[in-house]
């Protein structure tokens, strides 16, 4: 007995212990994150830098640390910034031509709604005449709005001062905060270097405030939190790489045959593929009501094509999901979509990650026993009763 109340206060510590770093975790990336968001970025990146500077270090005999450490910053500011100027570059002027095709797309929607207003009178025919005349007025009142909000060449000039107006004030926001940004930017770049000169003696420090049964936790954190985010990312990366090449595929495809008729077929297959990695939603939630409106404007062709590029990727995508996420991760889907779920309404967008990577941790450190929160699933057996073996 005394042995079951003393494993009963041993969880219930832990238990207790989990909650309070599961409160402060919720409080940090609640009020705390973005302000100390440089810090934290630098600090991962200095970790990064940790493995090649002490390859240099060797070679060099552990001579002029400090050297090679802001050699390596610098470096490494050289290599995210060149291509990803490019990148924006590339990205803006593409962006300035698809919206300007986007635009030009608007054009088509109310001969669209007047279409659709009308095939839905025609099926309603059959209606009693009392009847069909309210549902008609109804159906007119609904789509004559629509109509007229999509008609470009009605749009109020006043309302277009007003949409360059609210731009303009964001602008000068946003030219307000570029101060505050490029100061965030500057201290972070010191802190890079510093956290990369100074990291064995921050770590050391560290260590040196926990007890001499916990310093070897520090490390353990490290490793599984490093594998996890690095298991993380490689998995829904290689997702998202593989629909976005199948969306390429079938966009290239379906215009070598005549079928599809624009130019933006990268942009439009990585907007598609970013938002594949969202849950529930995935690919379809673009992809489908594409090919809802081609059919409609009778288009049927492309309306076909995009319907079949959908079922191939969506066929994929269920093969390859559990092969890919599942080994990786190593965490059930619906303890993964409660997380994202849960992530979202607690901090916003930034908790569909926060949240399953903090589960994905914690699974981790349970596995190996530092925790023991739950048995893992292999290790339960189920019995099988006389009735439910085979004869």
């Amino acid at each position: 007995m005394t042995a079951k109340v003393e494993k009963k206060r041993e969880f219930l510590i832990e238990l207790l212990f989990i909650a309070a770093v599961l409160a402060i975790i919720y409080v940090f990336f609640k009020y705390l994150f973005w302000v100390t968001a440089p810090f934290l970025l630098t600090f991962f990146f200095a970790v990064l830098l940790q493995t090649p500077l002490r390859y240099i270090e060797r070679k060099t005999k552990h001579q002029h640390h400090a050297f090679w450490s802001i050699l390596l910053v610098v470096l490494s500011i050289i290599i995210i910034l060149l291509p990803l100027g490019l990148l924006i570059g590339s990205a803006v002027s593409k962006i300035a031509e698809f919206v300007k095709y986007f635009v030009d797309q608007l054009n088509d929607i109310p001969s669209f709604l007047t279409m659709l207003e009308k095939e839905i009178l025609d099926f309603l025919k059959f209606l009693p005449d009392s009847l069909y005349t309210s549902v008609t007025t109804s159906v007119q009142n609904f789509f004559t709005p629509l109509i007229e909000d999509f008609d470009v060449s009605a749009i109020d000039l006043s309302s277009v001062k007003t949409g360059v107006g609210a731009g303009l004030s964001g602008m000068v926001n946003v030219v307000k905060n570029v101060p505050s940004i490029a100061i965030g930017v500057v201290i972070g770049i010191i802190a890079w270097i510093f956290f990369t000169k100074d990291y064995d003696r921050i770590v050391r420090f560290i260590q040196m405030q926990l007890p001499d049964n916990k310093k070897n936790l520090l490390v353990e954190i490290k490793q599984v939190f490093s594998k996890t985010i690095l298991k993380m990312v490689r998995a829904y990366g290689l997702i998202m790489l593989i629909t976005f090449f199948e969306l390429f595929l079938g966009f290239s495809v379906l215009s070598l045959l005549g079928i599809m008729k624009n130019n933006y077929y990268i942009f439009i297959a990585i907007l598609i593929a970013i938002f594949d990695i969202m849950p529930i939603a995935g690919s379809g939630g673009i992809l489908v009501p594409w090919a809802l409106v081609s059919l409609v404007m009778g288009n049927y062709k492309q309306a076909i094509g995009i319907v079949v590029m959908y079922a191939l990727i969506t066929v994929i995508r269920q093969y390859i999901e559990p092969k890919i996420v599942g080994d990786s991760l190593g965490v059930h889907p619906i303890i993964t979509l409660m997380g994202l779920y849960f992530g979202l309404k607690l901090f916003g967008f930034l908790g569909m990650f926060i949240v399953p990577l903090t589960v994905m941790t914690l699974k981790a450190f349970n596995d190996t026993g530092r925790i023991n929160l739950w048995t893992p699933a292999e290790h339960i057996r189920i019995e099988t009763t006389p009735k439910n073996r085979k004869k």
